[in-house]
């Protein structure tokens, strides 16, 4: 049986790097669905939209096309036909991301592309609302989080990575300002998953944290996590 794992949690408590080092032990398919609002807002802001012109954003879903990939170089998309990695995480794109996905054409947007992507399963996916809307039949839900400080630090780092030099204070400001926005928004709120299991990543290595969730898996799912690519 093909399984689907699914890993929600606010900025900064190290989805991604444990999705992607879960998925890669299993053999899974990895997916993240922050690049496909990412995405939108970039594909928006490239026609000169607000991201959070509700018609105008909604008028351009129709005529998306995405899928979703990983090389080398790491995770990507294809939109349209053009590949898209590192541009989906400028600061620019970042704060029109987080706007694009309070609209509810969006969100179901993304949801569709995800089903149909995950759908012949194993797969390691994760966001935010994974495990409450877009998977609720998951074989196995996540949910990581980690002390505030901790992951503006993470996220300072990231974007110093790709050659920005944000302040932390500032970081931090604004991931605070995105927990609220997400946990807050009438459209699929952040919350933990019914049934998901609750790992603190504060003084966890992405080693560790792995390590964790694959013991889970272990424990869980037993032989049904085995599953090709």
């Amino acid at each position: 049986m093909r399984c689907l794992i699914t890993i929600d949690g606010p900025a900064g408590a190290g989805k991604s790097t444990v999705a992607r080092g879960l998925a890669r032990a299993l053999g899974f398919r990895y997916l993240d669905s922050g690049a496909f609002y990412r995405a939108v807002a970039l594909e928006a802001l490239s026609r000169g939209l607000d991201p959070e012109d509700e018609a105008g954003v909604a008028g351009i879903l129709a005529h998306l096309s995405v899928e979703a990939g990983e090389d080398a170089d790491g995770f990507f998309l294809k939109l349209n036909g053009r590949r898209l990695a590192r541009e989906l995480r400028t600061p620019e794109v970042s704060d029109a991301s987080s706007r694009v996905a309070r609209l509810a054409a969006v969100r179901r947007w993304v949801t569709q592309s995800l089903r149909r992507l995950a759908g012949a399963g194993g797969v390691v996916a994760e966001g935010r609302d994974l495990g409450t809307v877009v998977f609720p039949e998951a074989d196995l839900k996540f949910y990581l989080d980690a002390d505030l400080t901790v992951r503006a630090a993470r996220r300072q780092r990231e974007q110093a990575g790709l050659g920005a030099a944000p302040d932390l204070e500032a970081t931090l400001v604004a991931l605070a300002a995105r927990d609220t926005q997400d946990r807050t928004r009438a459209e699929a709120p952040l919350r933990v998953p019914p049934g998901a299991i609750l790992i603190d990543t504060t003084r966890l290595t992405p080693e560790e944290a792995v390590a964790r969730c694959l013991a889970e898996a272990a424990r869980s799912l037993g032989p049904r996590r085995e599953s090709p690519r």
